[in-house]
């Protein structure tokens, strides 16, 4: 389940032309109901308050029979977006982050069908299952979340290439650092 992630950020450093940025990646317990894709089932009663939606969720009271009635679980209208595939895709989430994956910059001309405002996004292959997972500066706070999440989409995302020279989780309960990937040593090691 999603409230796992909020327990963890992830550290990131990555570069483009030569100059390095820092991204963390954080997340509370509101980012479920957009990372779902749960605002495009208007059409059924959903609580946005976390912790309601969390506990008709673990009561079976929203499940994959009632998701199901809304007629934008399958084919959001006007959209490519699937919200049954995307939250079927958010219990790999983890492991789409801690994969091996491609980080870019993401343009908006390059994805001129798109409606999405995002900073950068990760593409990632979990399971033979493609996600891309969309990054946004959170407004008025600290980090970033995931402002959007795909599974398989029918289209792809083009972006700025960017690289990873550093890619961590920290367990936030105590500090405790997975490093994940580290270029940084070796371009040190490179240097001595």
């Amino acid at each position: 389940m999603f409230q796992h992630m909020t327990e963890y950020k992830y550290k990131f450093v990555i570069s483009h032309k030569k100059v390095k940025y820092e991204i963390e990646l954080n997340f509370h317990d509101k980012d479920f109901f957009h990372i779902a894709g749960l605002q495009h089932l208007k059409d059924i009663d959903i609580p946005r308050n976390p912790k309601m939606l969390y506990e008709k969720i673990e009561n079976g009271k929203i499940d994959d029979t009632y998701l199901s009635k809304s007629t934008n679980y399958t084919k959001v209208r006007d959209s490519y977006a699937n919200i049954k595939s995307r939250i079927y895709g958010v219990k790999f989430l983890e492991e789409f982050l801690d994969s091996k994956n491609l980080i870019c910059q993401y343009v908006k001309y390059k994805n001129r069908y798109s409606n999405i405002k995002a900073d950068y996004f990760i593409k990632s292959v979990v399971h033979q299952i493609t996600a891309y997972i969309f990054l946004k500066k959170r407004t008025g706070e600290k980090g970033y979340c995931i402002c959007s999440f795909f599974i398989e989409p029918k289209n792809t995302y083009e972006g700025i290439n960017v690289y990873w020279l550093y890619k961590s989780k920290i367990r936030l309960i105590d500090n405790y650092e997975e490093v994940l990937y580290d270029r940084l040593k070796k371009d040190i090691a490179i240097l001595y």
